[in-house]
């Protein structure tokens, strides 16, 4: 295969049409868009530099079939070479994303610039800030800029290959696979978007959320006040996010506008609490109107050779500190509301249809085996309705999904949040939080929600006793890693070894004094991150998840060669097609076969899985 490490420059200017105001399909599609040229280095010592000419001919004489293009930040580069080249490369790969996988512990910034001098690789240029508003033709009356301009692109190129050289040495070669099937989401997108259904959610959006404000009953003083604004959030169900402050080491609430925790309220499910965060931080839009703005904004873009309202699904390779993808583009593509509008509105071309499969229980599923928790791994082994016999438990009599829905969702709720040491007063909050997304009333107090919690981990003890292993293990994750393992996991200096070689990083990992009382604290991307038992398992409980799911996404990837389809969109524990009408069934029972496959690392944990299909990702869930 050919390798090619690649660099795009492209017009822009600083005023409007810029990436800091627009994502990179807007700026891609925009009638602005112009390629100034591309530098390529196939060895990372010799680069050339190609005008859009010369570069179209380059590409003809490549077999995409055989070549492999490295970028740093593909969803940009990757896209252009898609959409504007009609080129997609065998394989795409991004030294960003190898740099969140491996740095993003040690980084604030993963910019080419702040990787390459953190590696030692050289000096990046700074030439592209003073080329703003010029085009190629206007670069050519500057011979000596555009001389320099060209360096200065040139060198990018090299320091792309510098970095691919360093980070491929810590990270397994089979995630360059995961890497390209998460570029492939947003370079060829398989959704359309159904306009009708966006300006139709919008109108509702604004009608309501003047009658949200007001049903709240909020008051200028109210927003201002800190203890005031945090009861408010708790009136809709919501625990007030907290941080630790700098200057005093006391815990306060998140609520500048430089945290957080205020920020991710932003995308909370419920529409009064969105409202009430926009108000708060003076922003005229909440995050649902926002994104329904921005998706009406994509569908009305045309592409080159590509008819019709699509969607790209841009998401972050290891965005998450476990590796789980996250947002990207300002739209977060993973957090969409399930039964919202938003889901609804990404439909299949016509003659295809969207199909799901998500890892039914995964995350329960892996904390009792982790744990060794036996009784319940044998109920998930059985197919019992692990959910309705946790009910039943609760409520000393026995429950079963048909008659005690709301029952059951307790046990649900109980099942799948509880195994990470969540408290009494979260575990509450919580609970009330789930069930008014889903329209269910639940009559639960302070006092029910500790019976509970002392419920589940007197059911589960193997449970909390892991939380205590693992507790015991952090120091010497701190003191250069042990032979020790924790199920199939290896303890190294300052992280946990995932059985793909992948790591999870707890940078500079120390014990200090937090209000009072000792805690283990840890730095993520310049951020201090607190660490014990239960952090730690949900960490490496969601990393495993990642694993079996991606493991599954490669498989079926090989088993759908050919019929020549890719993995569409990726949620958590859920893979998404879309796939010929005429072949949904026999998709439908390859996805519900490998997701469920075993891993070789867990031949005794019981997997399950769940698909579903429909004419858009809504009617599919």
């Amino acid at each position: 295969m050919k390798w090619i490490f690649a660099d795009a420059e492209t017009y822009y200017d600083k005023q409007t049409y810029t990436l800091r105001k627009m994502t990179p399909v807007e700026y891609i599609l925009d009638p602005r868009f112009e390629v100034i040229g591309w530098a390529v280095t196939l060895d990372g010592k010799n680069s050339m530099w190609m005008e859009d000419a010369a570069f179209k001919k380059f590409l003809a004489r490549l077999d995409p079939e055989d070549t492999a293009v490295v970028t740093h930040n593909a969803l940009f580069d990757m896209c252009i070479l898609s959409w504007r080249y009609g080129f997609v490369p065998k394989l795409s790969v991004d030294t960003l994303s190898m740099a969140r996988a491996t740095l993003s512990h040690k980084l604030k910034s993963l910019s080419l610039e702040s990787v390459a001098m953190h590696l030692g690789l050289g000096v990046k240029g700074k030439t592209v800030h003073d080329v703003s508003g010029m085009n190629l033709a206007a670069l050519k009356q500057q011979p000596e800029l555009y001389t320099a301009y060209q360096e200065y692109s040139q060198n990018d190129a090299i320091l792309c290959h510098g970095l691919f050289q360093a980070l491929r040495k810590l990270m397994p070669a089979e995630e360059y696979l995961v890497n390209d099937m998460v570029i492939r989401m947003a370079t060829q997108p398989k959704f359309q978007l159904d306009t009708t259904i966006l300006a139709e959610h919008l109108h509702n959006i604004e009608q309501s959320k003047y009658e949200l404000l007001q049903r709240v009953g909020v008051t200028a003083e109210d927003l201002r006040s800190d203890e005031k604004f945090a009861a408010l959030l708790r009136n809709e169900g919501v625990d007030p996010p907290t941080k630790m402050s700098p200057t005093t080491g006391k815990t306060a609430y998140a609520f500048a506008k430089t945290d957080d925790g205020i920020w991710a309220l932003e995308e909370h499910p419920s529409l009064a609490v969105q409202a009430l965060v926009a108000a708060r931080l003076g922003v005229k839009t909440t995050i649902e109107e926002s994104r329904t703005n921005r998706l009406i904004s994509l569908s009305q873009l045309t592409y080159p050779s590509k008819p019709g309202s699509w969607m790209p699904i841009p998401l972050k390779y290891s965005g998450a500190h476990t590796h789980r993808l996250s947002g990207d583009w300002k739209l977060n593509m993973q957090n969409l509301p399930r039964g919202g509008a938003l889901r609804k509105a990404l439909i299949a071309p016509p003659g295809k249809t969207v199909v799901t499969v998500d890892a039914s229980q995964i995350e329960a599923r892996l904390t009792a085996w982790l744990a060794g928790e036996t009784s319940l791994v044998q109920q998930f082994e059985e197919g019992a309705d692990v959910y309705s016999n946790f009910a039943s438990e609760i409520y000393d009599y026995p429950c079963n999904k048909k008659e005690h829905p709301v029952e059951r969702f307790l046990g649900k709720t109980s099942i799948l949040g509880l195994g990470f040491g969540m408290g009494a007063t979260k575990f509450e909050t919580t609970v009330a939080v789930q069930a008014a997304s889903q329209g269910i009333k639940i009559e639960m107090d302070a006092l029910m929600a500790a019976r509970v919690v002392s419920l589940y981990r007197a059911r589960f003890r193997a449970i909390p006793a892991a939380w205590k292993t693992l507790d015991r293990l952090i120091p010497a994750i701190a003191g250069g890693g042990t032979s020790e393992t924790f199920g199939p996991c290896s303890i190294g200096p300052n992280c946990v070894i995932l059985p793909n070689k992948m790591k999870l990083h707890y940078h500079e990992l120390r014990n200090e004094i937090t209000d009072g009382r000792s805690q283990w604290v840890y730095n993520h991307g310049g951020k201090t991150k607190f660490l014990w038992g239960g952090t730690l398992m949900e960490n490496i409980v969601q990393a495993l998840d990642r694993v079996i799911v991606f493991d599954a996404a490669l498989r079926i990837q090989r088993e759908f060669a050919i019929y020549e389809e890719e993995l569409a969109h990726q949620v958590h524990d859920e893979l998404v097609y879309v796939v010929p009408n005429d072949i949904v069934e026999g998709v439908q029972l390859i996805l519900t076969e490998e997701m469920k496959r075993r891993p070789e690392w867990a031949l005794d944990l019981p997997l399950a899985s769940e698909t579903g299909k429909g004419k858009s990702y809504g009617e599919a869930k």
